[in-house]
C-alpha cells in the first residue's frame, strides 16, 4: 500500500514507518530517497539528502513502480526494474497499459520474464491491462532426400513383344514436428532457486502462449512415362525413356537407339529421353519426371496419326503419381511457465 497521496497531514509512525519500516527510535532522516528504506525509482519527490519534510512522502511507496506504455518484445522485469532506479531486493509494481502488447520476436524466448537473482521475500505485482503473447511457432518445409519415382523403361522391339513402362509413383514423405514449430511462452517465472519470489497478477489481462506452427514434408515427384513407339516392316521408331522424379528418382532406360531419361534431381524431375528416328518414323520423347509434389509427365506419342505406327506399336505411357505430402503441427506455447506455483 502506498502512502496517501493528499489530505490529512502525514505521521512519521502511522504513515512513513508503516510503509517503509525501519528500526526504532525513528527519525525522518532515515528516509532519504534512494537510501536503505525508500526506493528511489518510485519516489522521485523524496529528497536524497538535505532537508526532508513529511509532505515529501505523499504518494510514496515501498516499491519500484513503472509502466510499459508501448508495444515491445521479450521484456525482462529485472532489467526494467533496474532501469527504473530499483534493485532486486525491493518489491516491484509493474503496469502494462491498456492496448499494449508485450510479445516475442520468435518462439525461443518468453515474451515477459522475471529473470533471476531476486532477494528472498521480494514480490512482483503485475497490473496487466494489455496483453502478453508468446511468439508463434515457425512454419517449416522439409524436402525428401530420396524417393522420386523412376522413369518408364523400354525393353525390346515394338513388334517383338517389347514392353514400354509407365513412370513409377513417387514415395510419400512424413515426419514429426520439431521444437521450431512449437509456440513460445507468454510469461516465465524464472527464479526457481528461491521459492520466496512471489509474482501476483492483480489484473490478469490477456496471457496467451504462442500459436503452433506446421511442419510440411514434401512428397516425391512421379517418374516420367516412356515415349510412344511403333513399327512398320523394315522401319521402326522407339520412344525415349522417362525422366526420374525428384528427389533423385532413377532414370528410365531405353532400348535400341532411343535415349535414356535423366535421373531426377533434389527438387526437380529429370528430362525424358528422345525417341529414335528411322526413315521418317520417330518415337515419342519420354515424359519429364515430376518436381517435388508433382506427378511425372506422360511420354509423348510417336509421330504417326493416332499415336501408333500403321504396322503396330505402343502408345505413350503415363507418368507416375506424386507421393503424398505429410504435415505435422507443433504445440501451442504455455501462457505461464517456470516456477508457476509462485504465480497468483
Amino acid at each position: 500500500m502506498a502512502v496517501q497521496g493528499s489530505g490529512d497531514d502525514l505521521s512519521l509512525t502511522d504513515d512513513i514507518v508503516a510503509e517503509f519500516g525501519g528500526s526504532a527510535p525513528h527519525s525522518i532522516s532515515e528516509y532519504y530517497g534512494g537510501g536503505d528504506l525508500v526506493p528511489a525509482g518510485a519516489n522521485s519527490g523524496v529528497p536524497t539528502s538535505g532537508e526532508v519534510q513529511f509532505s515529501d512522502f505523499y504518494g510514496s511507496v515501498a516499491a519500484t513502480v513503472f509502466a510499459l506504455s508501448s508495444n515491445a518484445n521479450n521484456q525482462n522485469i529485472k532489467t526494467l526494474a533496474l532501469a527504473a532506479g530499483g534493485d532486486q531486493n525491493t518489491p516491484v509494481i509493474m503496469t502494462i497499459n491498456s492496448g499494449v502488447t508485450i510479445g516475442a520476436a520468435n518462439n525461443s524466448a518468453p515474451a515477459l520474464k522475471t529473470d533471476t537473482g531476486w532477494g528472498s521475500g521480494v514480490t512482483i505485482e503485475i497490473i496487466n491491462n494489455g496483453s502478453i503473447v508468446g511468439g508463434a511457432g515457425s512454419a517449416t518445409s522439409t524436402n525428401p532426400s530420396s524417393g522420386g519415382g523412376s522413369g518408364g523403361n523400354s525393353s525390346g522391339h515394338p513388334n517383338q513383344g517389347g514392353t514400354y513402362d509407365a513412370g513409377n509413383a513417387g514415395a510419400g514423405h512424413s515426419g514429426s514436428a520439431g521444437s521450431s514449430n512449437n509456440g513460445g511462452i507468454a510469461f516465465e517465472h524464472s527464479q526457481t532457486g528461491d521459492n520466496n519470489l512471489q509474482v501476483t497478477f492483480s489484473t490478469t489481462g490477456t496471457r496467451t502462449g504462442g500459436s503452433a506452427g506446421t511442419a510440411t514434408f514434401k512428397g516425391n515427384g512421379g517418374g516420367g512415362g516412356h515415349g510412344g513407339s511403333g513399327y512398320i516392316p523394315t522401319r521402326w521408331g522407339i520412344g525415349g525413356a522417362g525422366g526420374g522424379g525428384a528427389a533423385n528418382g532413377a532414370r528410365g532406360n531405353s532400348w535400341g537407339y532411343s535415349s535414356h531419361g535423366t535421373a531426377g534431381g533434389a527438387t526437380s524431375g529429370g528430362a525424358g529421353g528422345a525417341g529414335d528416328t528411322n526413315n521418317g518414323l520417330t518415337g515419342g520423347t519420354g515424359g519429364t519426371g515430376g518436381n517435388l509434389q508433382a506427378a511425372g509427365a506422360a511420354g509423348q506419342a510417336n509421330n504417326q496419326a493416332g499415336g501408333n505406327f500403321p504396322g503396330g506399336g505402343t502408345n505413350a505411357s503415363s507418368g507416375g503419381a506424386a507421393g503424398s505430402t505429410g504435415t505435422a503441427n507443433g504445440s501451442a506455447g504455455a501462457a505461464l511457465s517456470g516456477n508457476t506455483s509462485k504465480i497468483n
